[in-house]
């Protein structure tokens, strides 16, 4: 386990139902930090995942699309933080 000490994760799932896979958010979150991986808080979890995206692989819904970028960009920040850099 010794190979997860020190790294940092966000959370997202999609499945077909209405959650969107949030019940094994919470699952996948309580290993994780188990283990000793840092998460973020937030998370993101796409419901109707059968529909939710484009040919091109993209989400056709915006404000989600728009949630999972936001979500990289903080683990990102937070990364730069714990590194010593400026974001």
């Amino acid at each position: 386990m010794s190979a997860f000490k020190g790294k940092a994760a966000a959370l997202m799932s999609a499945s077909p139902g209405g959650l969107g896979g949030m019940r094994g958010l919470v699952t996948v979150r309580s290993i994780l930090i188990n283990i000793g991986v840092l998460v973020w808080p937030d998370q993101v979890a796409v419901r109707g995942a059968h529909d939710a995206f484009a040919d091109d692989g993209s989400l056709k819904d915006a404000a989600r699309h728009e949630a999972v970028e936001r979500l990289g960009s903080e683990l990102t920040g937070l990364l730069v933080k714990l590194k010593g850099g400026s974001s």
